[in-house]
């Protein structure tokens, strides 16, 4: 009987234990919640920001976001505070998990996700097939600012091969792959002007001899440069014929 009623002390004990973890539970999540609306009303704001990584020309759609808290000294400008106000809208750029929604990433395409929304008016984007070595050995990557050196046939004669810097600073958008493994080719994509868009696709069509050119970050000038052929090979460094 006495161990009876020590099992049964035991139980009650431990179930008014149980309640009363129950109880505390609670009250730490009102206090929680009340903290965070005390917040949202002083010190802090609620914005939408990325549940996971978006990417670019992706209609938004509800389940993307999440609401988050920031102080109001570190709500950017822009941020966006109701998901009625951009849902159906496309993302103009990549955004990352966690940060926060700014109307100036979100274009009003209308639902559509196409490469064309992005594009600013007057431009093309296109894609130029290059077997050039950094290419190919994957080192022009999307984001990199390239120069297209090319070599092109012009008359007859020892001159009649110039190379020369034919377009420069364009910004690689992406680098796509296509073909079957050991013939895949590699193309880079750039956002042009309609004449640029024409002097790339001449370059492709004649087969000219071309070459990409990584350039630094921090260089925005045009280079001047000097087409090269033989007789510039031989004059500049004293080649005897």
């Amino acid at each position: 009987m006495r161990e009876l009623r020590a099992w049964l002390f035991l139980g009650l004990g431990l179930l008014l234990a149980g309640l009363t973890g129950l109880s505390l539970y609670g009250v730490s999540q009102d206090v929680t919640r009340g903290q965070a609306a005390a917040a949202v009303g002083t010190d802090g704001t609620e914005i939408l920001v990325a549940r996971a990584d978006i990417g670019t020309r992706v209609v938004i759609s509800a389940d993307m976001l999440a609401k988050r808290i920031f102080p109001k000294t570190l709500v950017p400008a822009g941020a966006v505070t109701s998901d009625a106000d951009i849902v159906g809208q496309t993302t103009g750029t990549s955004i990352p998990a966690g940060a926060a929604i700014v109307r100036t990433q979100l274009i009003d395409a209308g639902g559509r996700s196409g490469a064309s929304v992005t594009l600013e008016k007057g431009k093309v984007l296109v894609a130029f097939p290059t077997t050039d070595p950094l290419t190919t050995a994957g080192m022009v990557k999307s984001g990199d600012r390239v120069d297209v050196l090319a070599t092109v046939t012009s008359g007859t004669g020892e001159s009649a091969r110039k190379t020369q810097t034919m377009l420069q600073n364009l910004e690689v958008v992406d680098v796509l792959s296509s073909g079957r493994e050991g013939q895949r080719v590699s193309s880079l994509t750039f956002v042009v002007d309609h004449q640029v868009a024409l002097v790339l696709k001449y370059l492709r069509d004649t087969q000219a001899s071309v070459d990409i050119a990584v350039r630094s970050r921090a260089e925005q000038d045009l280079a001047i440069t000097t087409s090269v052929d033989l007789g510039y090979l031989l004059q500049t460094y004293g080649v005897r014929r």
